[in-house]
């Protein structure tokens, strides 16, 4: 009898440990995740940010949300003030920002 109890406690502790594990993993993979998001908006300004932040350029649009721009300044000097984008961007949950992936020019509807 007291082989089968240390066998269910050994059980349930092995079964929390893996359950642990779980929870660790799929958190990281959670804060890692590429959320997407699309923006559609002019821009109103760029600015070049200099360091103290995640990201090293960032656009202002029309509504006043701010985006941001990852070591791509190919991408910061393609993006025209009071042009209007369509921007596929990412959401960065553990910093609560987001950062444009790729910005396509929108034709005016006359």
């Amino acid at each position: 009898m007291d082989a089968f109890k240390v066998t269910i406690i050994v059980a349930v502790l092995a079964s929390l440990a893996v359950l642990g594990g779980i929870v660790v993993i799929s958190q990281d993979a959670i804060d890692n995740a590429k959320i997407p998001e699309v923006q559609k908006d002019k821009v109103v300004s760029k600015t070049v940010i200099v360091e103290g932040y995640p990201a090293n350029f960032s656009v202002t649009l029309d509504s006043g949300q701010i985006l941001y721009i990852l070591e791509n300044s190919a991408l910061y000097d393609s993006i025209l003030i009071n042009q209007t984008y369509q921007f596929d961007c990412r959401l960065d949950s553990k910093q609560q920002i987001i950062f444009i992936e790729t910005a396509t020019i929108q034709d005016k509807i006359a």
